[in-house]
């Protein structure tokens, strides 16, 4: 059985492209700036350590806030789509009414007065069930 070759081909294949990639100046400046920042960062939190746990604590209590607000928006939203589900029946009751008020199962006295025509375009929208 052969070795498999594709995860040595792929860390090849990375530290190829990240080798190339850094002909480009802008991107050498770019990467320059931001492996100092990381070592400042490294070196200052080295030293800070409590703070860096101060802000380990925020970031967590932050993403905590966001996480129940998004459960909260979820509640509200599964809340007012049961309250139009429903109206469903409520809303099909009255479109029945409406209709069967403005269809004549009787042919009209008055000859002067002439039924309502859609044109091509309008229509009703389509029924669809829940």
């Amino acid at each position: 059985m052969a070795n498999n070759k594709l995860p040595a081909g792929i860390i090849i294949g990375a530290i190829a492209g990240g080798l190339l990639s850094m002909l480009d100046p802008a991107t050498r400046r770019k990467t320059s700036s931001a492996l100092i920042k990381s070592k400042e960062s490294i070196s200052y939190y080295s030293r800070h350590p409590q703070e860096l746990a101060d802000r380990a604590a925020q970031k967590a209590d932050h993403w905590k806030q966001t996480a129940e607000k998004i459960q909260q928006d979820i509640a509200y939203l599964s809340e007012k789509y049961e309250e139009v589900k429903d109206m469903v029946p409520q809303l099909q009751q009255m479109v029945t009414e409406t209709k069967d008020a403005f269809t004549e199962s009787e042919p009209r006295e008055n000859t002067n007065a002439h039924p309502v025509h859609l044109d091509q375009g309008d229509s009703y929208p389509e029924k669809k069930t829940v």
